[in-house]
């Protein structure tokens, strides 16, 4: 991809604030503008590495400049923004986990999935989009968070399942045997989780830096496709080995793979949404309570 088709940076200035003078290649007209506006604007979707890496190290000398991962400069609406995409990754986690433990046929595509699948790789964009706007550290850590309420939910539910029933309950046994699936599952779904969605964290994070925090498509399809694979094979193997054939386990991952390369693709477009609310609604009135 080529730089510098329509601005192109050209210096900086300073009286009591530094500013940034962008030309516009097209008029070749130059307009000045304060470094933290340029940052948020698309505009630096157009520099190259070098005007970005320089934008940055003038806009982070500043001493009051407010970060995008630093606990301290967030304001209370990032950390409702943060509370709630938590608390959706966890109902998700937790839903995945009781509909885990029924495969299904769908006999237009020939798949064996479970019921899951649909909603799992909504997991994986949301962990993009914390990555994105909260870092790695913040993300691994709504990753355990979630799981952590998974394990209290099993354990809940097989608590519940332990206590007598009444005599005339019919479904006492059918409920019995649904969490015993349930914890049968859980082993298997927590391990692919935590693996998968640490790998995704990670190359999200380490292309990031590769790109220069450029290609937001590149690094979320790459990062996904990667940790869906090793998440497929992993719940697989783990949940139905020596229950379902091999051939009908490889179906299954071949199945699930192909679903989570699908949301993979469709989830680029919400993450992209979702990084101009941050821009115009979250990282906005952070700048603008430190003013």
């Amino acid at each position: 991809m080529h730089h510098n088709k329509k601005y192109k940076l050209t210096g900086f200035e300073r009286s009591d604030t530094i500013t940034a003078n962008v030309m516009v290649i097209a008029t070749g007209k130059s307009m000045t503008i304060g470094l933290s506006e340029l940052e948020s604007s698309t505009i630096t979707d157009d520099f190259n590495r070098n005007e970005l890496k320089a934008l940055y190290r003038r806009l982070y000398s500043e001493t009051d400049t407010v970060t995008s991962y630093e606990l301290g400069d967030r304001h209370e609406r990032s950390w409702y923004a943060y509370l709630i995409i938590s608390l959706i990754l966890t109902v998700v986690y937790i839903l995945c986990t009781v509909s885990g433990v029924k495969p299904v046929h769908l006999p237009v595509f020939n798949f064996i999935i479970p019921p899951a699948i649909f909603f799992y790789p909504v997991s994986f964009i949301l962990v993009d989009i914390l990555n994105e706007f909260y870092g790695l550290k913040m993300a691994r850590r709504t990753i355990f968070i979630s799981f952590i309420a998974n394990m209290f939910f099993v354990t809940g539910l097989w608590f519940t399942s332990t206590i007598p029933a009444l005599p005339e309950w019919e479904l006492a046994a059918s409920y019995t045997s649904f969490v015993n699936s349930i914890i049968s599952v859980l082993f298997a779904s927590s391990v692919s989780y935590l693996v998968s969605e640490n790998i995704n964290s990670f190359l999200l994070c380490k292309i990031k830096e590769l790109t220069n925090s450029r290609y937001l498509f590149i690094r979320v399809i790459t990062s996904t496709v990667m940790a869906s694979a090793i998440d497929s094979i992993i719940f697989c193997m783990l949940a139905f080995y020596n229950v379902l054939s091999m051939d009908v386990i490889k179906t299954m991952i071949a199945s699930q793979f192909i679903i989570k390369l699908v949301y993979a693709i469709v989830g680029v477009g919400p993450i992209y949404a979702t990084r101009e609310l941050f821009r115009r609604y979250i990282n906005s009135q952070n700048r603008k309570e430190c003013l």
